[in-house]
């Protein structure tokens, strides 16, 4: 068991269920998850008033709950409601034939709901304040000024990605041009390891609004529910992407696939700062940022 844990939450330890760059995750008896965290957590109290905010949504799965967060012992943490269910992206690699193709339908109808949850501000941009959120007037100006800053914090990929500029500057075109479908919740980080799915192979919960949730677009979801399939490994396969595509594309039409070009090429560089911490999501972004160029014709 960690010696991180506090002392008072250690009898009460079922086992551990995760463990990411911010905190390691365990389920503790009676309904709950213990989150230790690693460092200082950013804004915490600005994400348990985020989930009370949104508790009135109307969705078919669960959202995350925080029932006590503190610091004891030296090290900070936060207490759950147990979501039941496991993540998508343990699964994929067990799953096949019409199981695989429920549980990946369900997987992206879930991620249409996300935008009738409430809204909380009027402006575009991050939710969640802390000394490096944006926000701006227009869905535009906020992608840009968040593409500006990542580009700022990731000089690394002009060694690794070639004619970068001309790639920026053809998407900075693209998303100037771009007018939001609605002014909505977007999770921002809506992929198969924050989607929990039933026994059933339905969706039970979405977990982990954060840093990345934003007011915008609602098709940004829709988008990264497609796109990060891919570094879904071991498990992905070619054919998940196709059937998400053909999905969304039944519901709102063949116009998002100018937005999964667009929003590919943003989440790329918009997730290159984190080389080190993630040398496979920032494989994805160098990879995508060449599949756009070359769709750009760049």
């Amino acid at each position: 068991m960690s010696e991180r844990i506090p002392e008072r939450f250690r009898a009460d330890v079922v086992r551990r269920v995760g463990h990411g760059g911010e905190a390691t995750v365990f389920e503790l008896v009676g309904g709950r998850v213990l989150r230790v965290y690693h460092g200082t957590p950013h804004g915490a109290g600005e994400i348990a008033a985020f989930y009370r905010a949104i508790a009135p949504g109307k969705t078919s799965f669960a959202l995350p709950e925080i029932l006590e967060q503190g610091e004891e012992d030296g090290v900070c943490y936060s207490v759950d409601r147990l979501i039941p269910g496991r993540p998508l992206h343990e699964l994929m690699s067990q799953l096949g034939g019409d199981e695989r193709a429920r549980a990946l339908a369900s997987y992206t109808d879930a991620a249409f709901e996300i935008a009738s949850l409430p809204l909380v501000r009027d402006e575009y941009g991050e939710l969640m304040r802390d000394d490096d959120s944006i926000r701006a007037a227009t869905w535009h100006e906020y992608l840009l000024a968040r593409m500006r800053r990542s580009l700022e914090a990731s000089p690394w990929l002009r060694d690794d990605v070639p004619a970068l500029d001309a790639i920026v500057g053809a998407l900075a075109a693209r998303i100037g041009a771009l007018t939001p479908r609605a002014r909505a919740l977007v999770h921002g980080d809506y992929f198969p390891g924050n989607v929990l799915m039933s026994d059933g192979l339905t969706v039970a919960g979405v977990i982990d609004f954060g840093p990345l949730t934003v007011i915008g677009d609602p098709w940004l979801d829709l988008v990264s529910a497609l796109i990060f399939l891919e570094v879904t490994r071991p498990g992905y396969t070619p054919a998940d992407t196709e059937f998400v595509r053909e999905r969304l594309v039944a519901r709102v039409g063949a116009e998002i696939l100018d937005a999964i070009t667009t929003y590919r090429g943003w989440y790329a560089i918009r997730f290159s700062p984190y080389r080190d911490d993630d040398p496979n999501l920032y494989a994805w972004c160098v990879g995508s940022l060449i599949k756009v160029g070359g769709e750009l014709g760049v």
